[in-house]
């Protein structure tokens, strides 16, 4: 075998190209006892994939949840439950609806559909290394897998509960057929069921369509009878479409409300808040991706002069373009938070295999592989202080306190089996709230009783235990979240009342109707004396009340059975 050729992709200084058709079986590695694999064997970087597997299922297993895994999360938890609505972008919860039967709290159920994350991840990197080996040989092929899979954000979010896994894994299984089959009648279904299956998960599975427009000009380029591939792209076209379409409507079909409605909100709002150029949401997340990343980011930022200036055919430099552009989607798309990566990085680790063919052939494959280990490595000790036992202790003092669940107001939907009563408050949703997107809280109490808040984020802390203003909340809701809610333990706050000792005539609002309990000293409202631990219904509107020399509490609800040992404190996330 010809070492440089398989290892570094190129013979007599010209990048080995693979031609269309079955992929060659990948040649036995050349490890027998007592013989060192060579420093350019195919053995460096598939070692170093199974170490960086090895380190993506340790994080699965021991890693905080994500406040966006306990919103998918809730999802999941709607519906089991009968209540969810939204058809667009929640297919997953299909998926995943046996979890919320499984012994443990939230917190166990995330790691367990992680599992499955994980194996998306395996999937996802196997398609790079499918499609990065139809352009270079198989090791520097291997290397873009490896490059994914060592990424900062790729590795602390690879297998976190969200869609970006599975839809990158439909998407580059996909591209995979299309380079390495014949278009004929079962990749095309295949191909258009995996686009449609992934368009119902997420919405930006349009952010691929570089991706497939740089294939297609590949398969046009090779074609003998162009009309004959019109065809199929047609064909190919239709089946994305009606796969699409019949998901759709079967997931639709059983659930709750107007769900035809709910997905033109989805559209809605998500046309008017998808792109935006002149500014970067997320440019702090993108340094600190160069930091955690810098092999791949040197070689993203080598791919446009190493590739026009490679002994490649036109079409492939089209093609690899196409995988490459997806980077630029961190300069006009708005949600690309550090678990954005996940989804955007695979096609641009394969145009990157010319970058990684350079390298092996000076450097050979295992200093390439090492130095993209190392920056794993150091992602890992980087790590911040987990609070994964503190998220736990959280929800079981939840259910403990409400057994039956009761609607509440958080960022993210951390009690995922109780009913969320606002908005998922990440940047967009906390915009699209402010210009009247979603119900305001004071709307929202007025429909309905929402008797508990938790304090899981900065805008709560800020709203519930300062006095300044809050730009997340309307001026209103945050009048009424302080004029409303009382401290129960740690991060939870209950709707009730402080009344002062000696109060003669103390005017507080109920917004959340209901039963009260009083606590520490006797409290009269009305003509009547309650004495602690005694209950009085309140109904929304304004109350009087009087106390002794002591003064009194209320708190919505009965027998609430509140933890005897003080919270601890501390974080209840990780920070990106």
């Amino acid at each position: 075998m010809d070492q440089q050729g398989e290892a570094g992709g190129h013979r007599g200084g010209e990048p080995l190209k693979r031609h269309r058709g079955a992929p060659k079986a990948i040649p036995a590695l050349d490890v027998r006892v007592g013989k060192f694999p060579d420093a350019g064997s195919l053995f460096w970087p598939m070692a170093g994939i199974v170490l960086a597997l090895a380190a993506h299922l340790y994080l699965a297993l021991t890693r905080a949840i994500n406040w966006d895994e306990f919103y998918h999360y809730s999802q999941v938890q709607k519906l089991a439950q009968g209540t969810l609505t939204e058809p667009l972008q929640t297919l997953y919860t299909r998926a995943f609806v046996w979890a919320v039967d499984l012994p443990g709290v939230g917190v166990d159920h995330i790691i367990t559909i992680r599992l499955f994350m994980f194996l998306c991840e395996i999937i996802v990197a196997a398609a790079i290394f499918g499609a990065a080996s139809r352009f270079v040989a198989r090791v520097p092929a291997m290397l873009c897998a490896l490059a994914y899979l060592t990424a900062g954000y790729v590795l602390q979010h690879g297998t976190s509960f969200r869609f970006d896994a599975p839809a990158a894994a439909m998407l580059m299984t996909a591209t995979w057929i299309l380079l390495r089959f014949r278009l004929t009648a079962g990749p095309i279904l295949v191909v258009g069921l995996l686009a449609g299956l992934s368009a119902m998960l997420t919405i930006k599975t349009i952010l691929y369509a570089p991706v497939f427009l740089g294939v297609a000009c590949l398969l046009w380029s090779e074609a003998a009878d162009k009309r004959r591939l019109l065809l199929r792209f047609t064909a190919l076209g239709g089946a994305a479409l009606g796969a699409f379409a019949l998901i759709y409507l079967a997931h639709a079909s059983s659930l709750a409300g107007n769900s035809d409605v709910e997905a033109m909100k989805v559209v809605s709002r998500a046309g008017g808040k998808m792109f935006h150029f002149g500014y970067v949401t997320y440019w702090q997340s993108l340094v600190k991706g160069v930091q955690l990343s810098v092999v791949l980011a040197l070689a993203i930022l080598a791919f446009p002069l190493v590739v026009w200036n490679a002994a490649l055919p036109k079409a492939e430099k089209l093609a690899l373009t196409g995988f490459y552009l997806p980077i630029l989607t961190l300069f006009f798309y708005h949600n690309t938070a550090p678990y954005f990566y996940v989804y955007m990085l695979p096609p641009v680790t394969v145009a990157c295999g010319v970058v990684f063919a350079v390298l092996v052939a000076r450097y050979r494959a295992i200093a390439v592989a090492a130095l993209l280990l190392l920056g794993g490595g150091f992602v890992l000790y980087k790590e911040p202080p987990n609070p994964i036992e503190r998220q736990r202790q959280m929800l079981r003092v939840a259910d403990a306190m409400f057994p039956n669940g009761v609607s509440y107001f958080d960022s993210c939907a951390m009690l995922g089996r109780f009913p969320k009563a606002n908005v998922f408050m990440t940047p967009w949703g906390i915009d699209q709230y402010l210009r009247g997107g979603f119900p305001s809280l004071e709307e929202t109490m007025a429909s309905k009783p929402v008797p508990l808040v938790v304090n899981d984020d900065h805008m709560f802390e800020d709203a519930l235990n300062g006095k300044g203003p809050v730009p997340s909340f309307l001026p209103g809701d945050l009048a009424a979240i302080r004029d409303t809610f009382v401290h129960l333990w740690g991060p939870f706050w209950i709707a009730g009342e402080n009344i002062p000792s000696r109060s003669t005539d103390h005017r507080f609002t109920i917004r959340v109707p209901g039963s009260y309990t009083v606590g520490d000293a006797s409290i009269t409202i009305g003509d009547r004396v309650f004495a602690p631990g005694q209950f009085v219904h309140l109904d929304r509107g304004v109350h009087r009340a009087s106390t002794g020399a002591s003064g009194a509490r209320l708190i919505w609800g009965q027998g609430i059975k509140v933890p005897a040992q003080l919270d601890e404190g501390g974080p209840l996330f990780m920070l990106f």
